[in-house]
């Protein structure tokens, strides 16, 4: 059963929606994630499958960014048009289900007197915001919306992968050229050797380790604690 339904704008938003379904799906399962492009079949009656999904699902994500409400339509707006999916998606789940506006790259708030007569309640619902910088944490709270919409997916509930490696990491290496390796925390022991000349090799250290072209006489920390390595070329930390 697809208890949570994406809903997103072909052009507008693909990625959020990925993130979304793929998390969502971490957490609770396939069976309760609905995503057009992945939860439909090749061959099958696209039209069918939505209508389908829509009839099952108790919450709907509607992932909305800065193009989405004036994206234009055959004749005007997209947004006008009846016969529009991602407004006839909505419309739908707004009459017997909740509905989450996610707002990415800062949206602003939808207000009633920019949307047709049958998304005006969309202005009032409650939202969460993605932002890319911020994406673990506002998954997280997409996740909290997704239980708090529908309590029984609590006994689905599965805890994020530890072994995730790139949650916190964000780039502090800025325009770097030349060879450049940016790590999270890690622990290794001890040091295998520095490669002089070409670029920079360096094991053995804990804490957080930027390098570029390392010297061959750059001091080396043989421990524990955060390394400081010369870097030449252009760039920043």
């Amino acid at each position: 059963m697809h208890t949570c339904f994406i809903n997103y704008r072909t052009g507008d938003g693909e990625h959020v929606a990925t993130n979304v379904r793929r998390t969502l799906a971490d957490r609770f399962g396939d069976d309760e994630v609905f995503l057009a492009n992945r939860s439909i079949e090749a061959g099958e009656d696209f039209e069918q499958g939505l209508l389908r999904a829509l009839a099952r699902c108790e919450v709907l994500f509607a992932v909305i960014g800065n193009d989405w409400l004036d994206r234009p339509g055959p004749g005007g707006r997209a947004l006008d048009d009846p016969s529009d999916w991602v407004r006839r998606e909505i419309a739908s789940v707004l009459k017997t289900g909740v509905v989450v506006p996610v707002l990415f790259d800062r949206a602003p708030r939808l207000k009633r007197e920019q949307l047709p007569e049958d998304l005006q309640a969309l202005a009032q619902c409650q939202y969460r915001r993605y932002d890319h910088r911020n994406s673990d944490a506002d998954l997280e709270q997409i996740v909290e919306a997704a239980l708090v919409a529908v309590p029984r997916l609590e006994g689905l509930l599965t805890e994020p992968d530890e072994g995730d490696t790139g949650a916190g990491v964000a780039n502090s290496m800025h325009d770097v050229s030349g060879v450049g390796i940016q790590a999270g925390s890690y622990t290794n022991h001890g040091v295998s050797g520095v490669q002089s000349g070409g670029g920079a090799i360096i094991t053995g250290t804990q804490g957080p380790v930027t390098t570029g072209t390392q010297y061959n006489n750059s001091q080396v920390h043989n421990g524990s604690g955060t390394q400081n390595n010369r870097i030449t070329g252009r760039g920043g930390v």
